[in-house]
């Protein structure tokens, strides 16, 4: 069994994993680029920013009160499923 550390999770972290699709949408839109190109990562991280930005003030209170609880305790089921299929942890070998 192998020891997993805790991850530590920012409040744009949670605003990301929250609102992937409209991150990915205006970020492909903001430089008329497919997911996955150059220009579409390299506007990403901007795209995230727009999206937070705009975020209701009630929302992104919930967000840090959520990135305080997933660094504090384990993911919620849904988002640990999302998290291991996005990054491909299928493939972790346990020892």
């Amino acid at each position: 069994m192998v020891a997993l550390e805790m991850q530590r999770w920012s409040y744009l972290d949670v605003v990301t994993a929250m609102h992937c699709e409209q991150i990915s949408k205006l970020a492909a839109k903001l430089l008329n680029s497919t997911p996955g190109s150059s220009p579409f990562l390299s506007a990403y991280k901007r795209a995230c920013s727009k999206v937070a930005k705009n975020l209701p003030k009630s929302l992104c209170q919930r967000y840090y009160v959520m990135a305080k609880e997933w660094s504090e305790k384990a993911l919620p089921l849904r988002m640990q499923q999302q998290y291991a299929y996005r990054t491909d942890s299928s493939r972790l070998e346990l020892t």
